[in-house]
């Protein structure tokens, strides 16, 4: 219960609790505080910290997520999660959750992840770090870490709503006019119950207003989308209000109804793009593609729609079209059997990534032919011959190994384009699974670029959660039984 529903340790000494619990079984003792903190919750964060690192032993490639947060009770953390493929199957363990003292710098950011990765020993493995867009986080993963940093696609995506937003004036004016109505339905219990009776009166489903909040991504949609849903038994109940907010006309509502289109196709691809138990980084150039003529064949009826219109599909391709070009992006899409080059708007970035791959193939086959010649014993008896001939022998060896790596190379990648597509709804880990035997060297590619999350809610999620720990009930928590609990919840289910 601690672990998994996030209940407070005080929970051991809660007279109710141990009241149940002698009731369900008089023989049971239930642990102190002390022994939680001391032994249980240490021995099982053990256990499932040596069954990782053994997984994490047998791992070349992995990518990470980041974020900081702060608690209730002002205490800013660091979280860490990993993301990788063992054994066909994609794994996302959160690593740590650590306190972060000093102020929020590049090099303070740097030094607390370095310790981090140094503690489970992934520095070397790493493919991409995935956070949001700040420019401190940016600084420590660049320039003190020195490590690929890769930005959170659903920040830029919420990034990219708020710029077109904030440039239309008359959308913008309405959804102030949203948050004062939705904000006295959300305060007021008379106005609150008012709706209910309405809406059953209606004989609709009960429905309440949805406040948007600033730190959760497409809130406003989902605001805008229930004012929507529940137009009919909103402005009855408007008029029952004594000191009611100022009523949506029917303009308002018009300009709504036609911005709607517009906004939606965001929530559904950040919604997408936020799994973290199938490859999601391969999905974001077909998305963005979809995306772009979604928007485009959306017809609006007026000023304030067709102005946001044209903003949004703007800035999609100021802000997401830079990701075709992407190498870590364009691998992973390439090496998704769900989309290979056809996921690509131009086909100039996926025969750049197609040449970026046979590179990277050709240095894989070039060192494994390496490793074979190296393991050929030599003759005792022709030893001084050879002397005379090894130049000459060196460089025929070096022609020839060039000139075959990357014959074979092409035609690896050819046999895979040349296969069927894999239908969109399955797995692309499926795929290399069953065929790992087939393209050896293209297995060990994707295990690298398909491990990469689109972005960082995963490390994000940790700390929504975490707000279930750090409440008024739990503000005494030691950092590192957080860091405990949190793991624990998070990756108890792992199994070697």
């Amino acid at each position: 219960m601690i672990v998994t529903d996030y209940q407070p340790l005080s929970l051991v000494e809660n007279s109710g609790f141990l009241e149940y619990s002698k009731k369900l079984q008089p023989l049971y003792k239930v642990p102190s505080r002390k022994t939680l903190t001391t032994k249980l919750l240490l021995n099982e964060y053990n256990k499932i910290v040596t069954i990782l690192k053994k997984m994490l032993v047998n791992v070349t490639s992995l990518s990470i997520t980041t974020d900081i947060w702060t608690s209730d009770n002002n205490i800013a953390y660091l979280t860490v999660t990993c993301h990788f493929i063992f054994d066909d199957r994609l794994y996302s363990p959160v690593l740590a959750t650590r306190e972060m003292h000093e102020s929020h710098t590049g090099v303070n950011i740097a030094n607390l992840l370095s310790d981090i990765l140094n503690e489970w020993g992934i520095k070397d493995k790493i493919v991409t770090i995935v956070s949001d867009n700040g420019s401190n986080i940016k600084n420590a993963i660049n320039i003190h870490l020195s490590k690929h940093h890769h930005p959170c696609v659903a920040h830029t995506l919420n990034l990219s709503i708020d710029e077109a937003i904030l440039s239309n004036k008359d959308f913008l004016d309405v959804l102030k006019k949203c948050r004062t109505l939705v904000g006295h339905f959300k305060h007021s219990v008379f106005a609150s119950e008012k709706l209910k009776e309405l809406q059953t009166q209606m004989g609709l489903p009960v429905l309440k207003v949805i406040q948007d909040v600033s730190t959760r991504w497409n809130s406003s949609i989902h605001m805008l989308d229930r004012l929507v849903q529940i137009k009919a038994p909103l402005s009855a109940a408007m008029t029952f209000l004594p000191r009611a907010p100022d009523l949506l006309t029917a303009l308002d509502w018009e300009l709504i109804t036609d911005c709607l289109p517009i906004l939606k196709p965001f929530d559904v691809m950040t919604v997408e793009l936020s799994g973290e138990i199938y490859p999601t980084l391969s999905s974001v150039i077909p998305l963005v593609r979809g995306l772009q003529h979604t928007l485009k064949s959306i017809i609006t009826n007026t000023t304030a729609g067709n102005a946001l219109q044209k903003i949004v599909i703007e800035v999609i391709v100021r802000r997401l079209g830079i990701l075709e070009r992407d190498k870590i992006v364009a691998k992973s899409t390439f090496l998704d059997p769900r989309f290979k080059k056809a996921g690509f708007v131009l086909i100039e970035n996926a025969n750049n990534t197609e040449k970026l791959l046979m590179e990277e193939l050709s240095d894989i086959l070039n060192n494994k032919h390496q490793e074979d010649t190296c393991s050929v014993p030599i003759n005792s008896i022709n030893v001084e011959s050879n002397v005379l001939w090894k130049q000459f022998d060196t460089k025929v060896s070096q022609i020839r190994s060039t000139l075959s790596t990357g014959i074979t190379a092409s035609l690896i990648i050819r046999q895979y384009l040349e296969m069927p597509y894999l239908n969109r709804k399955q797995s692309p880990l499926d795929f290399w699974k069953k065929n790992k035997n087939t393209f050896p060297e293209l297995y060990m590619l994707q295990m690298k670029y398909l491990n990469v999350p689109a972005t960082s809610v995963p490390s994000e999620r940790v700390f929504s959660k975490a707000g279930q720990i750090t409440n008024d009930r739990r503000n005494r928590l030691h950092p590192k039984n957080l860091d405990f609990i949190i793991f624990l919840n998070r990756n108890t289910n792992i199994e070697f």
